[in-house]
């Protein structure tokens, strides 16, 4: 019996792999469109810089804030700038995420029937006038974090995103610079 499973399973798949070969995927201009989104999920690395939610004037004056700072000389230094600008928007988003997710797991704890049972902590080698309190906001972000942690480490995935866009942002302004210095030396 288990023969047949693996002739059935191995007709499976070169039935699949035939037919993905016959898949062009979308082909009509909206279907295309449609189709470029379906792996935004945070906005982080979206094509589209300003997502939904977000208002397309702030990031227009953003942009043109920096570009203004960064000063291009030539068209392609202008496109370095842009995706400096791009990635400084995406920074800016994964603080507003942070502030979401912390503000997310602090009012399911405030809804929590168990957020009555904290209190102040005592231990035995605490001197008398060691802190035995902390600030109600600290700890409704302590564990908010360790909710996170403990069930889909949301705070992690975006530090690894923040990170990703921060060395993009660095390996972009050293570009930018290396690219006008060489510019400037032809001249």
């Amino acid at each position: 019996m288990s023969s047949e499973k693996k002739i059935i399973s191995i007709k499976k798949i070169k039935a699949n792999q035939r037919n993905a070969q016959k898949s062009t995927g979308p082909v009509s201009i909206a279907g295309k469109s449609w189709s470029r989104r379906n792996s935004v999920k945070h906005g982080l690395f979206a094509i589209d810089v300003v997502t939904i939610g977000e208002n397309k004037l702030q990031f227009e004056e953003f942009n043109k804030q920096l570009i203004k700072e960064l000063k291009p000389i030539d068209m392609l230094s202008m496109q370095i700038a842009n995706k400096i600008a791009y990635t400084a928007w995406n920074l800016r988003r994964c603080d507003k995420i942070q502030s979401g997710l912390l503000a997310y797991e602090m009012q399911s704890y405030e809804a929590d029937e168990y957020k009555n049972k904290l209190a102040e902590i005592r231990h035995s080698n605490f001197a008398k006038t060691d802190e035995t309190k902390v600030n109600y906001q600290n700890l409704l972000m302590g564990l908010a974090f360790i909710r996170d942690c403990n069930s889909g480490n949301a705070t992690i995935k975006l530090g690894s995103y923040e990170t990703k866009l921060l060395n993009r942002y660095t390996k972009l302004i050293e570009q930018l610079k290396q690219y006008k210095e060489e510019k400037y030396e032809q001249r």
